[in-house]
Protein backbone atom coordinates (compact mmCIF):
# COMPACT_ATOMS: atom_id res chain seq x y z
CA UNK A 1 0.00 0.00 0.00
CA UNK A 2 0.95 3.70 -0.91
CA UNK A 3 1.57 6.46 1.87
CA UNK A 4 -1.04 9.04 0.53
CA UNK A 5 -2.74 8.71 3.09
CA UNK A 6 -1.62 9.97 6.99
CA UNK A 7 -3.98 8.83 9.87
CA UNK A 8 -4.96 11.85 11.31
CA UNK A 9 -3.73 11.79 14.87
CA UNK A 10 -3.32 15.37 16.35
CA UNK A 11 -7.47 16.54 17.77
CA UNK A 12 -8.26 20.60 17.70
CA UNK A 13 -10.12 21.14 20.71
CA UNK A 14 -11.55 18.52 23.90
CA UNK A 15 -13.16 15.64 24.13
CA UNK A 16 -14.06 15.56 27.60
CA UNK A 17 -16.92 12.63 28.54
CA UNK A 18 -19.26 13.60 31.65
CA UNK A 19 -21.02 10.81 33.02
CA UNK A 20 -23.41 13.61 35.67
CA UNK A 21 -26.02 15.22 33.69
CA UNK A 22 -26.39 19.03 33.13
CA UNK A 23 -27.43 21.30 35.16
CA UNK A 24 -31.30 22.44 34.85
CA UNK A 25 -32.67 25.11 36.21
CA UNK A 26 -37.18 25.73 36.49
CA UNK A 27 -38.35 29.35 36.28
CA UNK A 28 -41.67 29.99 37.28
CA UNK A 29 -43.21 33.40 36.23
CA UNK A 30 -40.25 34.48 34.27
CA UNK A 31 -40.20 37.31 31.78
CA UNK A 32 -38.70 36.87 28.44
CA UNK A 33 -37.20 39.64 26.42
CA UNK A 34 -36.57 39.46 22.87
CA UNK A 35 -34.13 41.14 20.86
CA UNK A 36 -34.06 45.24 20.92
CA UNK A 37 -31.34 46.48 19.15
CA UNK A 38 -27.64 44.93 19.77
CA UNK A 39 -29.31 43.51 23.47
CA UNK A 40 -29.40 40.05 23.43
CA UNK A 41 -32.80 38.05 23.49
CA UNK A 42 -32.93 37.36 27.43
CA UNK A 43 -34.84 34.64 29.66
CA UNK A 44 -35.46 35.72 33.12
CA UNK A 45 -36.48 35.08 36.37
CA UNK A 46 -38.78 37.19 38.42
CA UNK A 47 -35.80 38.36 40.62
CA UNK A 48 -34.00 39.63 37.38
CA UNK A 49 -31.73 36.47 36.99
CA UNK A 50 -30.64 35.75 33.72
CA UNK A 51 -30.95 31.85 32.47
CA UNK A 52 -27.57 31.37 33.28
CA UNK A 53 -28.06 32.88 37.10
CA UNK A 54 -26.10 36.33 36.15
CA UNK A 55 -28.45 39.24 36.96
CA UNK A 56 -29.32 41.61 34.34
CA UNK A 57 -27.51 45.09 33.36
CA UNK A 58 -29.37 47.26 35.44
CA UNK A 59 -32.53 46.05 33.29
CA UNK A 60 -35.80 45.27 35.90
CA UNK A 61 -37.79 42.17 35.35
CA UNK A 62 -40.92 44.52 36.12
CA UNK A 63 -41.06 45.74 32.28
CA UNK A 64 -43.89 48.36 32.93
CA UNK A 65 -42.06 51.07 31.85
CA UNK A 66 -41.09 49.04 28.37
CA UNK A 67 -44.59 48.58 27.26
CA UNK A 68 -46.90 45.31 27.71
CA UNK A 69 -45.92 42.15 28.34
CA UNK A 70 -47.62 39.46 26.45
CA UNK A 71 -48.51 36.07 28.44
CA UNK A 72 -47.48 32.67 26.86
CA UNK A 73 -49.60 29.68 26.82
CA UNK A 74 -50.01 28.05 30.02
CA UNK A 75 -48.18 25.30 29.36
CA UNK A 76 -44.13 24.17 30.17
CA UNK A 77 -42.17 25.91 27.69
CA UNK A 78 -38.47 24.25 27.38
CA UNK A 79 -35.73 26.26 26.25
CA UNK A 80 -33.47 25.93 23.26
CA UNK A 81 -31.37 28.94 22.51
CA UNK A 82 -30.35 30.45 19.18
CA UNK A 83 -32.28 27.62 16.55
CA UNK A 84 -29.45 26.17 14.26
CA UNK A 85 -30.50 26.40 10.58
CA UNK A 86 -27.36 24.33 9.28
CA UNK A 87 -27.77 20.76 10.10
CA UNK A 88 -24.25 20.17 11.41
CA UNK A 89 -24.69 23.62 13.66
CA UNK A 90 -28.04 22.38 14.80
CA UNK A 91 -26.53 18.53 15.99
CA UNK A 92 -23.52 20.02 17.86
CA UNK A 93 -25.57 23.16 19.37
CA UNK A 94 -29.40 23.55 19.58
CA UNK A 95 -29.93 19.33 20.01
CA UNK A 96 -28.41 19.83 23.42
CA UNK A 97 -30.79 21.28 25.42
CA UNK A 98 -33.32 18.44 24.12
CA UNK A 99 -32.05 15.75 26.61
CA UNK A 100 -34.82 16.78 29.15
CA UNK A 101 -37.34 15.21 26.74
CA UNK A 102 -36.02 11.74 27.54
CA UNK A 103 -37.91 11.84 31.17
CA UNK A 104 -40.33 14.22 30.66
CA UNK A 105 -43.55 14.12 33.12
CA UNK A 106 -47.20 16.27 32.44
CA UNK A 107 -48.21 18.50 29.49
CA UNK A 108 -45.72 18.34 25.99
CA UNK A 109 -43.61 21.69 26.67
CA UNK A 110 -43.38 24.54 23.86
CA UNK A 111 -39.42 24.82 22.60
CA UNK A 112 -38.49 28.32 22.70
CA UNK A 113 -36.11 29.43 20.64
CA UNK A 114 -33.73 32.88 19.92
CA UNK A 115 -33.59 33.88 16.16
CA UNK A 116 -35.33 34.56 13.50
CA UNK A 117 -35.77 31.04 11.69
CA UNK A 118 -38.67 29.06 10.32
CA UNK A 119 -38.45 26.08 11.97
CA UNK A 120 -41.03 24.51 9.82
CA UNK A 121 -38.46 25.03 7.03
CA UNK A 122 -35.70 22.35 8.58
CA UNK A 123 -36.32 19.83 6.87
CA UNK A 124 -34.23 17.65 9.92
CA UNK A 125 -36.53 19.33 12.72
CA UNK A 126 -39.83 16.96 11.98
CA UNK A 127 -38.23 13.85 12.43
CA UNK A 128 -35.81 14.34 15.58
CA UNK A 129 -39.02 15.80 17.52
CA UNK A 130 -41.53 13.24 16.32
CA UNK A 131 -39.96 10.72 19.08
CA UNK A 132 -40.78 12.83 21.63
CA UNK A 133 -44.67 13.44 20.35
CA UNK A 134 -43.58 17.12 18.99
CA UNK A 135 -43.54 18.64 15.57
CA UNK A 136 -42.33 21.58 14.14
CA UNK A 137 -45.26 24.03 15.15
CA UNK A 138 -44.30 23.29 18.81
CA UNK A 139 -40.63 25.35 18.33
CA UNK A 140 -42.00 29.01 18.90
CA UNK A 141 -40.45 32.36 19.23
CA UNK A 142 -41.45 35.67 20.74
CA UNK A 143 -41.42 39.02 19.59
CA UNK A 144 -41.88 41.32 22.64
CA UNK A 145 -41.44 40.64 26.50
CA UNK A 146 -43.41 37.72 27.16
CA UNK A 147 -44.20 36.65 30.53
CA UNK A 148 -43.84 32.46 31.00
CA UNK A 149 -45.46 30.87 33.42
CA UNK A 150 -43.50 27.80 33.50
CA UNK A 151 -39.94 28.23 31.51
CA UNK A 152 -37.22 25.07 31.38
CA UNK A 153 -34.06 26.19 31.65
CA UNK A 154 -31.20 23.42 30.97
CA UNK A 155 -27.54 23.39 30.48
CA UNK A 156 -26.41 21.56 27.16
CA UNK A 157 -26.16 18.15 26.85
CA UNK A 158 -23.05 18.84 24.40
CA UNK A 159 -21.11 21.49 23.43
CA UNK A 160 -18.59 21.66 20.45
CA UNK A 161 -15.33 20.96 21.08
CA UNK A 162 -15.65 20.63 24.63
CA UNK A 163 -17.68 18.18 25.97
CA UNK A 164 -20.34 16.08 26.30
CA UNK A 165 -22.44 14.41 29.22
CA UNK A 166 -23.30 10.98 29.06
CA UNK A 167 -27.38 11.82 28.66
CA UNK A 168 -26.46 13.44 24.89
CA UNK A 169 -25.71 9.68 24.04
CA UNK A 170 -29.21 8.38 25.37
CA UNK A 171 -30.57 11.42 23.71
CA UNK A 172 -29.39 10.46 20.17
CA UNK A 173 -29.95 6.39 20.59
CA UNK A 174 -33.99 7.52 21.40
CA UNK A 175 -34.31 9.82 18.13
CA UNK A 176 -32.45 7.22 16.17
CA UNK A 177 -33.41 4.08 16.85
CA UNK A 178 -36.64 4.43 15.26
CA UNK A 179 -34.86 4.88 12.02
CA UNK A 180 -32.84 1.81 11.83
CA UNK A 181 -35.14 -0.91 13.58
CA UNK A 182 -35.40 -3.55 11.38
CA UNK A 183 -32.50 -2.98 9.10
CA UNK A 184 -29.65 -5.49 8.47
CA UNK A 185 -26.90 -3.84 10.37
CA UNK A 186 -23.75 -4.15 8.04
CA UNK A 187 -26.27 -6.03 5.55
CA UNK A 188 -24.65 -4.50 2.56
CA UNK A 189 -20.99 -5.03 1.84
CA UNK A 190 -20.26 -2.46 -0.65
CA UNK A 191 -19.27 0.92 0.49
CA UNK A 192 -21.21 4.25 0.43
CA UNK A 193 -19.38 7.42 -0.53
CA UNK A 194 -20.93 11.19 1.00
CA UNK A 195 -20.70 13.04 -1.81
CA UNK A 196 -20.82 17.03 -1.61
CA UNK A 197 -20.18 17.72 -5.12
CA UNK A 198 -24.15 19.21 -6.18
CA UNK A 199 -24.15 21.46 -2.99
CA UNK A 200 -23.66 24.88 -3.76
CA UNK A 201 -22.43 26.16 -0.30
CA UNK A 202 -21.35 24.95 2.85
CA UNK A 203 -18.52 24.97 4.86
CA UNK A 204 -15.77 23.12 3.02
CA UNK A 205 -15.66 21.61 -0.76
CA UNK A 206 -13.24 19.03 -2.39
CA UNK A 207 -12.14 20.95 -5.46
CA UNK A 208 -11.79 17.78 -7.54
CA UNK A 209 -14.34 15.41 -5.56
CA UNK A 210 -15.77 14.21 -9.58
CA UNK A 211 -12.70 12.95 -10.08
CA UNK A 212 -12.58 11.36 -7.00
CA UNK A 213 -15.68 10.20 -7.29
CA UNK A 214 -15.47 8.88 -10.67
CA UNK A 215 -12.46 6.78 -9.21
CA UNK A 216 -14.35 5.38 -6.35
CA UNK A 217 -17.40 4.74 -8.81
CA UNK A 218 -14.90 2.32 -10.61
CA UNK A 219 -13.66 0.37 -7.97
CA UNK A 220 -17.21 -0.52 -6.97
CA UNK A 221 -18.20 2.22 -4.27
CA UNK A 222 -21.87 3.75 -4.49
CA UNK A 223 -22.30 7.30 -4.45
CA UNK A 224 -24.40 9.09 -2.23
CA UNK A 225 -25.57 12.55 -2.16
CA UNK A 226 -26.65 13.24 1.75
CA UNK A 227 -28.70 16.32 1.18
CA UNK A 228 -30.74 14.42 -1.11
CA UNK A 229 -31.94 12.22 1.93
CA UNK A 230 -34.56 12.51 4.86
CA UNK A 231 -32.61 11.79 7.81
CA UNK A 232 -34.22 8.27 8.41
CA UNK A 233 -32.93 7.46 5.39
CA UNK A 234 -29.59 8.87 5.96
CA UNK A 235 -29.56 6.83 8.97
CA UNK A 236 -30.54 3.66 7.86
CA UNK A 237 -27.59 4.22 5.01
CA UNK A 238 -25.04 4.24 8.13
CA UNK A 239 -26.44 1.56 9.81
CA UNK A 240 -26.81 -1.01 6.67
CA UNK A 241 -23.60 -0.14 4.84
CA UNK A 242 -20.51 -2.26 6.49
CA UNK A 243 -18.53 1.14 5.60
CA UNK A 244 -19.26 5.11 4.91
CA UNK A 245 -16.71 7.26 3.41
CA UNK A 246 -16.76 10.95 2.39
CA UNK A 247 -14.66 14.26 3.18
CA UNK A 248 -14.81 15.27 7.12
CA UNK A 249 -17.93 17.12 7.18
CA UNK A 250 -22.04 17.44 8.81
CA UNK A 251 -23.11 14.27 7.48
CA UNK A 252 -20.84 12.17 9.23
CA UNK A 253 -22.32 13.44 12.86
CA UNK A 254 -25.39 11.47 11.39
CA UNK A 255 -23.83 8.01 12.37
CA UNK A 256 -24.33 9.07 16.17
CA UNK A 257 -28.12 8.22 15.70
CA UNK A 258 -27.52 4.66 13.77
CA UNK A 259 -26.77 1.17 15.13
CA UNK A 260 -23.51 1.27 17.15
CA UNK A 261 -20.45 0.58 15.99
CA UNK A 262 -20.46 2.02 13.06
CA UNK A 263 -17.52 2.47 10.33
CA UNK A 264 -16.05 5.60 8.72
CA UNK A 265 -13.18 6.56 6.45
CA UNK A 266 -12.97 10.06 6.67
CA UNK A 267 -10.92 12.53 4.24
CA UNK A 268 -9.97 15.52 6.41
CA UNK A 269 -8.40 18.61 4.65
CA UNK A 270 -5.65 19.06 7.25
CA UNK A 271 -3.59 16.82 9.36
CA UNK A 272 -5.19 18.01 12.52
CA UNK A 273 -8.92 16.76 13.34
CA UNK A 274 -11.88 18.96 14.19
CA UNK A 275 -12.82 17.76 18.11
CA UNK A 276 -16.49 17.42 17.31
CA UNK A 277 -15.87 14.08 15.14
CA UNK A 278 -14.48 11.78 18.10
CA UNK A 279 -16.61 13.80 20.16
CA UNK A 280 -19.69 12.33 18.43
CA UNK A 281 -18.37 9.38 17.74
CA UNK A 282 -17.70 7.98 21.46
CA UNK A 283 -21.81 8.44 21.77
CA UNK A 284 -22.58 5.58 20.10
CA UNK A 285 -19.11 3.43 19.86
CA UNK A 286 -18.32 4.88 15.90
CA UNK A 287 -15.35 3.80 14.69
CA UNK A 288 -13.97 6.75 12.60
CA UNK A 289 -10.81 6.60 10.68
CA UNK A 290 -9.82 10.23 9.29
CA UNK A 291 -7.09 10.60 6.92
CA UNK A 292 -4.97 13.43 5.95
CA UNK A 293 -4.40 12.93 1.99
CA UNK A 294 -0.25 13.73 1.52
CA UNK A 295 -0.19 17.03 -0.36
CA UNK A 296 -3.53 18.29 -0.14
CA UNK A 297 -3.64 22.10 -0.88
CA UNK A 298 -6.43 24.52 0.41
CA UNK A 299 -7.38 27.92 0.00
CA UNK A 300 -10.68 30.44 -0.50
CA UNK A 301 -13.66 29.03 -2.57
CA UNK A 302 -16.55 30.87 -3.38
CA UNK A 303 -19.68 29.85 -1.24
CA UNK A 304 -17.77 27.67 1.17
CA UNK A 305 -15.59 28.99 3.56
CA UNK A 306 -12.61 26.81 1.91
CA UNK A 307 -12.02 24.85 -0.83
CA UNK A 308 -8.79 22.12 -1.17
CA UNK A 309 -8.05 19.55 -3.68
CA UNK A 310 -6.04 15.74 -3.09
CA UNK A 311 -3.27 15.76 -5.62
CA UNK A 312 -4.09 11.66 -6.95
CA UNK A 313 -7.99 11.04 -6.58
CA UNK A 314 -7.01 7.73 -8.56
CA UNK A 315 -4.24 6.72 -6.04
CA UNK A 316 -6.53 7.81 -3.07
CA UNK A 317 -9.61 5.86 -4.02
CA UNK A 318 -7.73 2.76 -4.33
CA UNK A 319 -6.29 3.42 -0.83
CA UNK A 320 -9.92 3.95 0.27
CA UNK A 321 -11.11 1.26 -1.62
CA UNK A 322 -8.18 -1.27 0.17
CA UNK A 323 -9.00 0.00 3.43
CA UNK A 324 -12.46 -0.48 3.85
CA UNK A 325 -11.91 -4.09 2.22
CA UNK A 326 -8.95 -4.22 5.63
CA UNK A 327 -11.22 -1.88 8.07
CA UNK A 328 -10.78 -3.93 11.30
CA UNK A 329 -7.39 -4.44 10.75
CA UNK A 330 -6.32 -0.50 10.14
CA UNK A 331 -4.91 0.12 14.02
CA UNK A 332 -2.23 -2.03 13.06
CA UNK A 333 -1.40 -0.49 8.98
CA UNK A 334 -1.63 2.97 10.24
CA UNK A 335 0.77 2.59 13.30
CA UNK A 336 2.87 0.65 11.11
CA UNK A 337 2.46 3.45 8.59
CA UNK A 338 3.13 5.93 11.24
CA UNK A 339 6.37 4.18 12.23
CA UNK A 340 7.73 4.32 8.46
CA UNK A 341 6.85 8.11 8.06
CA UNK A 342 8.54 8.90 11.38
CA UNK A 343 11.63 6.91 10.28
CA UNK A 344 11.48 8.47 6.71
CA UNK A 345 11.63 11.94 8.13
CA UNK A 346 14.68 11.04 10.21
CA UNK A 347 18.39 12.34 9.03
CA UNK A 348 21.40 10.23 10.14
CA UNK A 349 22.51 12.17 12.97
CA UNK A 350 18.71 11.82 14.63
CA UNK A 351 18.31 7.99 13.62
CA UNK A 352 22.08 7.54 15.49
CA UNK A 353 21.01 9.37 18.81
CA UNK A 354 17.50 7.12 18.48
CA UNK A 355 19.89 4.19 18.64
CA UNK A 356 22.14 4.99 21.60
CA UNK A 357 19.06 6.31 23.53
CA UNK A 358 17.81 2.39 22.78
CA UNK A 359 14.63 3.95 20.33
CA UNK A 360 13.38 2.69 17.59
Amino acid sequence: MTDLLERCRVVWGRTDRIAAPPALRVVTDAVYRPAIGTAPRTPAAPDGTHSDGTHLDGNSPDVAGEGPVARAEAIPHLYLGPLATHYGHFLVGTLGRLWPLLDWHGPPPRLLYQGDADPTALPFLAPILAGFGLTPDDVVRFDRPTRIPYLVLPEPSLVEQAFAHAVHADLVRTIGRPFWSGVAVDGVARPAYLSKTRLASGISRLRNEPDLEAALARRGVDIVYPETLELPDLVRLFSERRVVMGTTGSAFHTAAFAAPGRRILGLNWAPHLNANFPLLDGLNGTRGRYYHPAGSQSGPDEGFHFGWSVPDPEGVAAELVRRAADFDGLEALDVERDIARRRAGRGPLTARIGRWLGRP
